[in-house]
Formats: C-alpha cells, sequence, structure tokens
C-alpha cells in the first residue's frame, strides 16, 4: 500500500502543533513541579550548580544542632559558676560571723557549717554538665564546629576544674583535694575547693578542723577554735575572694565563647538561606511566567487546530470537483 501523501500545509501544521504539544507537557510539568530545571537534562550547569549550593547548606544545617548544643552546655556551666558565687557568699558571711565570735565552741559550729557549704558547692559543680559535659570538672574541652567540613573552622571551649577532699558526712570534715598545684603554688594543693586552670593556675579554700587533739589543724584546715583564729579567718576570707575572682575570669571566658558561638549560629542560618536562595534561583521555575506560557500555548494550540482544518478544506474542495 503506498504512504499516503500530505500536502506542505497540512505537513506544516502538524509539526506546529505538535511542538506546541511538547512545550505544553513541559509547562505543565514545571507548573506542577515548580521547577525549570529538574535534572541534568534540562541545564547541566545550573543543575549541579545547584546541587552544590544545597549540598552546602545540608552540611551547614547539619552543624546547627551542635552549636546549640554548645551554647546550652556553656550555659549550665555558668549556671552552675553563678550558684557557686552564691555559696562563696555565703562562705564568706560564716566566716566573718566566726571572726566575731568570741566563743571557741560557737565559731567550731560555724565551722562545721562552713565545711558543709563546701560539700554543698561541691555537688552543684558536679551537677553542672550537660549532655555527658561539665565545664567544671576535670578540664574538659568542648569543640565546636562550624564548617560543613570537620575540622575546617572551629572553637574549643576550655573547662577548668572545681573540686574539693573526699567529705565525710559523719565528722563533717575534708581530706586533702587531690589536686596538684603548679610551681610555685606547692602550699596550695591541699585545699579543699581548688579551681584547676591548665594544671598550673590553683586557688583554694581550707577547710574548718582539727586534730583528733584538738590541739592543731591539719594543712588543708583551719582551726576556727584556736586563739589566732581572727588572723586565720581573716586570711580564709582572702582566699574565698580569690575563689571567687577566679570564677569571675572563668565566666567572662565562658560568655566570650557563648559570643562567639552565638554570632555564628546567626551567620549559618544566614548563609543557608543565601545558598538555598541561589539553589532556586538555578531551578525553580516563574510560575507566573509559566501560566502566562501555558495561556499563550492554549492559544497557540487552538489556531493551529483551525489552521489544520482551513487546510484539509482545500483537499477536500479537490474532491468536490471530481465528484
Amino acid at each position: 500500500m503506498a504512504d499516503v501523501s500530505l500536502t506542505a500545509a497540512i505537513r506544516s501544521n502538524l509539526l506546529s502543533l505538535k511542538s506546541t504539544a511538547d512545550q505544553m507537557t513541559q509547562t505543565t510539568t514545571r507548573l506542577a513541579t515548580g521547577k525549570k530545571v529538574a535534572s541534568a537534562i534540562d541545564n547541566p550547569t545550573n543543575y549541579f550548580a545547584a546541587a552544590g549550593y544545597t549540598e552546602r547548606a545540608d552540611g551547614l544545617s547539619s552543624r546547627l544542632d551542635g552549636m546549640g548544643e554548645a551554647i546550652q552546655t556553656i550555659q549550665a556551666a555558668d549556671n552552675g559558676i553563678t550558684s557557686m558565687k552564691g555559696f562563696l557568699s555565703q562562705m564568706k558571711g560564716i566566716a566573718n560571723d566566726a571572726m566575731g565570735e568570741t566563743d571557741s565552741n560557737a565559731r567550731a559550729d560555724l565551722g562545721k557549717q562552713f565545711n558543709e557549704m563546701i560539700n554543698q558547692a561541691q555537688q552543684l559543680v558536679e551537677d553542672s554538665s550537660y549532655g555527658g559535659i561539665n565545664l567544671l570538672q576535670d578540664s574538659e574541652t568542648l569543640t565546636v564546629e562550624f564548617n560543613e567540613a570537620i575540622g575546617e573552622s572551629t572553637l574549643d571551649v576550655n573547662g577548668f576544674n572545681v573540686e574539693s577532699g573526699t567529705y565525710t558526712s559523719s565528722s563533717q570534715t575534708f581530706a586533702a583535694s587531690a589536686v596538684t598545684a603548679g610551681t610555685g603554688t606547692a602550699d596550695m594543693q591541699s585545699f579543699a575547693i581548688t579551681i584547676d586552670v591548665d594544671g598550673d593556675d590553683v586557688v583554694g579554700i581550707k577547710s574548718y578542723g582539727t586534730s583528733a587533739a584538738g590541739t592543731a589543724a591539719t594543712g588543708h584546715e583551719i582551726n576556727w577554735s584556736a586563739t589566732d583564729y581572727k588572723t586565720t579567718l581573716a586570711d580564709l576570707v582572702a582566699d574565698i575572694e580569690e575563689v571567687e575572682s577566679s570564677l569571675s575570669t572563668q565566666a567572662s571566658k565562658l560568655a566570650n565563647n557563648l559570643a562567639v558561638i552565638t554570632q555564628r549560629e546567626d551567620f549559618t542560618n544566614e548563609h543557608i538561606n543565601i545558598l538555598t536562595e541561589g539553589a532556586d534561583n538555578l531551578t525553580l521555575a516563574d510560575l507566573n511566567e509559566e501560566g502566562a506560557n501555558l495561556l499563550a500555548l492554549q492559544t497557540s494550540q487552538s489556531l493551529g487546530i483551525q489552521s489544520l482544518s482551513l487546510a484539509s478544506q482545500q483537499n477536500q474542495a479537490v474532491l468536490q470537483i471530481i465528484g
């Protein structure tokens, strides 16, 4: 059977209608997906550039959780320091009360209260952890990652150590602290509370206590009942103030680190938005434009169908002549 021959006009109209149908399919797909570049076939350059931006944005998003946890860890430590200062203020008040007390037995009772405050302060330190990290114990270091690539951009938040000697509740006494002081501060290694920064900066407070005979205190204790109690208690108050100063210094360092992390968190959120918007600019369709295109294509398709009908009518006129 011979092939059917189409006139040039009909063939031209069919090709135009096919092109219009293909464009309508593309336009409706863009309207349905919202994307003008959905695969590398559509536009390899835009597709792979957008994929790179999206990958970076996803990597940075994963760092936000770590920054949030770091902020909470620092805030937990700062809360511990603030409460610790409250205990130190009370301890200083007890020591000052003892300096104005002439009754040695009353001073001894105040000394036992002082020891209990040390014990409570230590328990508070131990409770200042968050997520398994305690920046007030064992000089822990918290490493915060900022860049999507591990190790490219980090911040080390260095903790410090607040430690007391072993406390015996029945006798309300302490054993010497286990912290070893650095060069030039060897006399501080038996303090009941110490702040150990990098292993060589130690300040501390001696606890109340006497020997079994009640005549002398051990190296880590102060005998509040002795005749020179005013001098020793005045020195104790000075030691407490030194610990308060050291805590303030550490709190300031933590606050600076917190400010850095907060700023990097804000920057990361903004940068994720920039990367996402960049990827969208390369791949997303303009729905208003695509809607207008669809309307124009529908009109073109209607005109094409009418044109095809007119071309067919020419053939029908020939048939009428033959008939």
